[in-house]
């Protein structure tokens, strides 16, 4: 395989020790969260897998400091997780300074561990009177979030560095806004690609407010405000190569769910085209500029069909996960090659697998890896690996259905210790013999 030409990284991200990580988000493992549009969502019949709630979850907005201590027993040195807009302005201009509290305790746990946090702002939940007010569909919305990222980095950029705007703008426009499985649940692929644009304009409004007020170099490299956003990759192939439809199908979901954000987000115009829709273009100056590097999100390859009910499916034969998902581990080496041509810097912000008996995930990482470990040999420039997740937690549509937890989550009786399941050792020990990754020991 040639060697890649991965650009010339941005000057503004820092040569540190590689990252090892895991990573959570706010609704899914805090519990308790009332205010944001996804509990009434949830309590319509069938809406989500089971008739589960999101409810307790993990306990982790109780629970944290021993979250914090079991990514310490695993000799990781970061993670990554996000905070609940809605816990921190739970009405438009209110901030709930107990909340806010509470997160900067998080911090600095994490601090006092030598785990460095990678905060992200917004993972798929909106506060519900900004989803009353239209949400991301309405673009003089923006400001609300910019307002929010600089709340959030007067706040806590004494102790964050690394910020992450937005958890995959894609696939929260695709959710909620074509398929409809996400709250408002429209079906419109036309507004969905509006959605995506405005999110990206988003994260540019958000990159400027945040390096405006984060001032503070919180560990000392000189750096005190590097900004990305998660993407989400997906390896899109046609089902029937034989078919021009199946071709076309893949063809052009490729160019915008990857290409597309990907471009726009590394600084370049919005310009989303799909056949028979209208297309959504802009230039936005803020984007040049915004993004020292992207969050890559992988976890598997799909074959897409343009006709049918299924649109997605897995590669027959192929080996699949509790969600139906194709375990291709390998694919993350592809991936991380495809994105280096975009000129920036990458940190693998999830990868991970659905598996409750934990029959294929103790490979599956030692394969991740591995093709980690090629592609920066190929010459790809990643500063680090997340694992997705530290615990099982409430995943969305699909409810508790898709386990993706190191540790065990019993959430008949969320209180219950969590339960080490084999592959948090396997992840440990890879992590242990790679020698970039300094090891950290509990307080």
């Amino acid at each position: 395989m040639t060697q890649v030409q991965a650009g010339t990284p941005s000057s503004r991200l820092r040569p540190l020790s590689f990252l090892w990580g895991v990573a959570t988000s706010a609704y899914q493992i805090e519990g308790g969260i009332e205010g944001n549009d996804w509990p009434a969502w949830e309590a319509v019949p069938r809406r989500i897998k089971d008739g589960a709630r999101a409810g307790a979850a993990c306990l982790s907005w109780e629970r944290w400091e021993e979250d914090l201590d079991l990514i310490c027993g695993l000799g990781l040195n970061a993670y990554r997780f996000s905070i609940e807009w809605s816990r921190i302005e739970p009405t438009p201009g209110r901030y709930d300074e107990d909340a806010i509290r509470r997160y900067g305790a998080m911090l600095d746990g994490c601090r006092a561990r030598s785990i460095e946090p990678v905060l992200t702002l917004h993972h798929f939940t909106n506060p519900a009177w900004f989803a009353s007010a239209g949400g991301w569909e309405e673009r003089q919305n923006l400001d609300a979030f910019r307002r929010f990222a600089r709340l959030a980095a007067e706040r806590f950029g004494d102790r964050v560095d690394l910020w992450i705007t937005l958890n995959e703008p894609e696939v929260y426009g695709f959710y909620a806004y074509d398929s409809g499985i996400f709250p408002p649940g429209v079906r419109d692929r036309a507004r969905a690609l509006v959605v995506i644009a405005n999110m990206i304009e988003a994260h540019g409004l958000a990159a400027q407010e945040i390096r405006d007020a984060d001032r503070i170099d919180a560990d000392g490299d000189g750096k005190p405000a590097l900004l990305g956003a998660a993407k989400h990759w997906t390896l899109l192939e046609p089902r029937r190569p034989w078919s021009p439809l199946d071709r076309l199908a893949s063809h052009w979901q490729h160019l915008v769910f990857n290409e597309a954000v990907v471009r726009a987000l590394a600084g370049g115009p919005i310009d989303f085209r799909l056949p028979g829709l209208p297309a959504v273009r802009r230039t936005v100056d803020a984007l040049r500029g915004s993004s020292d590097f992207i969050g890559v999100n992988y976890y598997t390859r799909w074959q897409v069909s343009a006709l049918g009910n299924e649109p997605l499916t897995a590669r027959p034969g192929a080996p699949v996960s509790d969600l139906g998902w194709e375990i291709h581990p390998d694919g993350l080496e592809t991936v991380l090659l495809r994105m280096a041509r975009f000129g920036l810097p990458l940190l693998v912000t999830e990868n991970g697998i659905a598996d409750a008996e934990d029959r294929w995930r103790p490979e599956f990482l030692r394969a991740s890896l591995a093709a980690l470990d090629r592609a920066r040999r190929l010459g790809v420039d990643v500063r680090g690996y997340f694992h997705w997740s530290l615990f099982d937690n409430f995943e969305w549509a699909d409810g508790h259905s898709g386990r993706f937890g190191l540790y065990r989550t019993d959430f008949e009786n969320p209180r219950d210790a969590r339960i080490e399941r084999p592959s948090a050792r396997v992840y440990a020990s890879e992590v242990a013999r790679r020698s970039e990754a300094p090891r950290v020991s509990p307080r």
